[in-house]
C-alpha cells in the first residue's frame, strides 16, 4: 500500500502560522502524515518536497499586480503538476493566499479533494481568495462565526 500524501499551499505571515498550527493538530491525529508543499516562504514544516512560488500579488502596485498574479498562478500550476506526478497527493489543503486557486481548480477537475481555510483575520468580509475558493473547494472552513453570514455553506470549527 502506498503512503498517503497531501499537498499543502500557504503563504507568509498569518497564512504560514495558521498552517503551522493546523499541521501540529493533524500530526497528533495522524503521526505518519506526509505532505509536499508550495509556498512563498522556505519550508519550515518538514515537507517531503517543498517548492517556492512567488508571492501572488503586489499590494503596493496596481500596475504590477495583475501580471504578478498571472505569473504566480502559472508557476503554482507547473509546480503542482510536478508534485502531483512525483508524489500523487490525494488532495490540497490551503490556508491561502491566491497561489492556491489554480492548483485547486486542477485538483477538482481531477476529482481530488480540496480543503480551504479562510483566514482568521476575517470577521466581516471574505478575502478575494476565499470568495473564489468557496466555489472550488470540497470543504470550506471559517474561523470566526460571523463569517457564516458571508459564506453560509462554510463549516465553523473554531480558531486554529
Amino acid at each position: 500500500m502506498s503512503e498517503k500524501v497531501i499537498l499543502i499551499i500557504y503563504g507568509r505571515g498569518g497564512h504560514r502560522e495558521q498552517m503551522r498550527r493546523l499541521l501540529e493538530q493533524l500530526k497528533i491525529k495522524e503521526p505518519a502524515l506526509k505532505f509536499v508543499s508550495i509556498a512563498d516562504v522556505k519550508d519550515g514544516f518538514g515537507a517531503i518536497e517543498h517548492l517556492y512560488c512567488p508571492e501572488p500579488r503586489d499590494k503596493f502596485s496596481r500596475i504590477k499586480g495583475p501580471f504578478q498574479l498571472a505569473y504566480s498562478g502559472l508557476v503554482s500550476l507547473i509546480q503542482c503538476i510536478k508534485l502531483t506526478i512525483k508524489h500523487s497527493p490525494s488532495g490540497i489543503l490551503s490556508t491561502g493566499p491566491g497561489m492556491a486557486v489554480v492548483p485547486s481548480i486542477l485538483y477538482r477537475l481531477m476529482g481530488k479533494n480540496v480543503v480551504y481555510i479562510e483566514s482568521w483575520s476575517r470577521f466581516y468580509s471574505g478575502s478575494l481568495t476565499g470568495h473564489v475558493m468557496y466555489y472550488i473547494s470540497n470543504k470550506f472552513y471559517v474561523q470566526n462565526k460571523s463569517m457564516k453570514d458571508i459564506f453560509p455553506k462554510a463549516k465553523y470549527a473554531g480558531r486554529l
